[in-house]
C-alpha cells in the first residue's frame, strides 16, 4: 500500500497586502490605534531534547514576527507565555481584559488548553473575539473550530491574513469575516472557509523582529539566544510532517545580514538555533550565512538535510562558529526512507556523516522508530548502524500529526478512532518519554517498536554527556 500524497495548495499570485506589509514594516511612527491584541503561548508536556532546551522556553521566531506586525500596525500587544505556568488557563485569562481579539497559537499538543481557555474566555467575555492560528488549527480548522469556543482561524502562513482582518475589523469597523482570504470561521452554526491566502514573496518585506514584545525580554538579552532563519518553507512531501507553509522563499543575504545585526544590537544575542529546514539548499548562499554569523560573533547549530553536503560546507561551519550539526535521517533503510518519501539515499546519509565528522562537527542523527512499513530488520539495521556511528543519537516514537499522509492513513485503518480523543491524547505525550503512549501503524508488535527505541535510547544516554560527540 502507498500513502496518498496531502497537498496543501497556496495560490502562486501576488497578493496586494505584500505592499502593506512592506509599508508597515519599515514606516516608523505609525499612528497609534485604541485597541490591544492578546496573544498566548499555550503551555507544553515536551521533555526538550538534549542540547534544545532553550527551544521549549526560550522566545521563538515565527510568533516575534506576528507580534511585531501587530506593534508596528500601532495596536497594543500583550504576549501572554503560559509554558511554565502552574494553572495556565487562569493565567491566561486574568490578563487578557483589555484586549480586543485575543489570539492563541496552536501546535500539536495545543488542543487541551485551547478546548479549556477558550470556553473560559468566550464565558467570561463574550464579546472578545477568539482568534487561533499556527500548525494545528491550519492542519484540521473544522475540528478545532467546532470543539472549541474560538471565533475563526488564520490559516497557513499569517502575516497577510492579519493585515487585513486588522484593518477591516478594526480600523474600518466591518465585522464581516466575508472576503478575507485565508481565514476559516462560523458563521449561523457552520464552518465557512475562505478562499487560500497567497504566501509572501519577499521575505525582505518582514518587519524585523522586536523581541521587546516579549513580557521576560531581559531574561532573553542575559541569556543570549534566540531563534532566527534565512529561509521558509519546504518543498520537500514527506509523509510524518505537516508544513503549515509548504512553499521554499529565501530572504536576500543583504536581509539576513540587516537582520542579524538589529537583533545583535537590540538582544545582544551570542547563540542562535538557525531554524532553516533547508538550510543548504544553495551551498554558496549558506557559506555566506556563516560569514555572517561569524562577523558578529554568533555561535550556532543548523539542522539540514543529508542531500547536496560537501566538504567545503562543513568545514566552514566549523570555522565559523558552528557546535553542531543536526541531520533528519529518520531511518536506516532505503525502502523505509522511500515509502515515506523522505527523498535521501543511505548513500546520501553515509556521505553527509562522514564529511560532516571530517570537519569536526558534533554531528546528531534524528531518528524515527515506528515510520509506515517498518519492518523489525529495518530497526535491526538502523540500531547497528547507530552503534558503528560516532555521532549522537536522537530517537522519538512516529506520531501521526494532523494533516501529515500518515495521520489520514492512521484514521482509513482505524488506528485513530476518535479524533478529538487523539488531540487530547496529543496534549499529554511527552516526547521522549520511553513508555509514552504510541499510535502503532505498523505490522509490527508494539513490544518490537519500544525494545528498538530503548536500545536507542541507551546509546544516547551513554553518549549524550561525551564532549565528543555533544557541544
Amino acid at each position: 500500500m502507498t500513502l496518498t500524497k496531502h497537498d496543501y495548495f497556496f495560490s502562486k499570485e501576488t497578493d496586494s497586502f505584500e505592499e502593506k506589509l512592506k509599508y508597515y514594516a519599515y514606516t516608523e511612527n505609525i499612528s497609534k490605534k485604541p485597541f490591544t491584541i492578546a496573544l498566548i503561548i499555550p503551555p507544553s508536556p515536551q521533555q526538550p531534547t538534549p542540547g534544545r532546551e532553550f527551544l521549549i522556553t526560550g522566545p521563538f521566531e515565527g510568533f516575534t514576527y506576528i507580534a511585531t506586525l501587530i506593534k508596528k500596525m500601532g495596536f497594543g500587544i500583550n504576549v501572554i507565555d503560559c509554558r511554565l505556568k502552574e494553572n495556565p488557563e487562569e493565567y491566561a485569562l486574568a490578563r487578557i481584559d483589555d484586549a480586543i481579539v485575543v489570539g492563541i497559537s496552536n501546535f500539536a499538543d495545543s488542543f487541551n488548553f485551547v478546548e479549556v481557555f477558550s470556553k473560559m474566555a468566550k464565558t467570561k467575555f463574550p464579546e472578545k473575539l477568539i482568534m487561533l492560528g499556527g500548525p494545528l488549527v491550519t492542519s484540521i480548522p473544522d475540528v478545532l473550530l467546532e470543539n472549541t469556543s474560538a471565533d475563526f482561524a488564520i490559516i497557513g502562513e499569517g502575516e497577510l491574513t492579519l493585515i487585513e482582518f486588522l484593518e477591516k475589523f478594526l480600523i474600518e469597523n466591518n465585522r464581516e469575516f466575508d472576503g478575507i482570504k485565508g481565514i476559516v470561521y462560523k458563521k449561523d452554526g457552520k464552518i465557512v472557509h475562505n478562499p487560500s491566502r497567497p504566501q509572501i514573496k519577499n521575505l525582505d518585506n518582514l518587519p524585523l523582529m522586536d523581541y521587546t514584545i516579549w513580557p521576560n525580554y531581559e531574561d532573553i538579552i542575559k541569556n543570549g539566544q534566540i531563534l532566527i532563519s534565512s529561509t521558509r518553507g519546504c518543498p520537500h512531501n514527506c509523509s510524518f510532517c505537516f508544513k503549515t507553509i509548504p512553499m521554499l522563499r529565501l530572504k536576500s543575504i543583504e536581509r539576513f545580514e540587516e537582520e542579524v545585526a538589529y537583533l545583535k544590537k537590540t538582544t545582544n544575542f551570542n547563540y542562535t538555533w538557525l531554524n532553516d529546514l533547508n538550510y543548504n539548499v544553495y551551498e554558496d548562499r549558506a557559506i555566506a550565512i556563516c560569514d555572517i554569523l561569524q562577523k558578529y560573533g554568533i555561535r550556532y547549530h543548523v539542522f539540514t538535510r543529508v542531500i547536496n553536503v560537501h566538504k567545503p560546507l562543513m568545514e566552514k561551519l566549523k570555522a565559523t562558529g558552528c557546535l553542531g550539526v543536526w541531520f533528519g535521517l529518520e531511518s536506516y533503510e532505503q525502502e523505509i526512507l522511500d515509502l515515506n518519501r523522505k527523498d535521501t539515499t543511505i548513500e546520501d546519509i553515509d556521505t553527509a556523516m562522514k564529511i560532516a565528522g571530517d570537519a569536526g562537527l558534533a554531528v546528531r542523527g534524528l531518528f524515527i522508530v515506528g515510520l509506515y512499513g517498518e519492518t523489525e530488520e529495518a530497526l535491526e539495521r538502523m540500531v547497528e548502524y547507530i552503534r558503528k556511528g560516532t555521532f549522537l543519537p536522537l530517537v522519538k516514537y512516529l506520531v501521526p500529526f494532523p494533516g501529515t499522509s500518515i495521520y489520514y492513513h492512521a484514521l482509513e485503518t482505524g488506528k485513530i478512532k476518535d479524533t478529538v480523543e487523539f488531540l487530547r491524547f496529543m496534549s499529554q505525550r511527552k516526547i521522549r518519554d520511553n513508555d509514552d503512549e504510541l499510535v502503532n501503524v505498523t505490522d509490527l508488535d508494539e513490544a518490537v517498536i519500544r525494545k528498538y527505541f530503548h536500545q536507542i535510547w541507551q546509546i544516547t544516554k551513554e553518549r549524550e554527556n561525551n564532549p565528543i560527540y555533544c557541544q
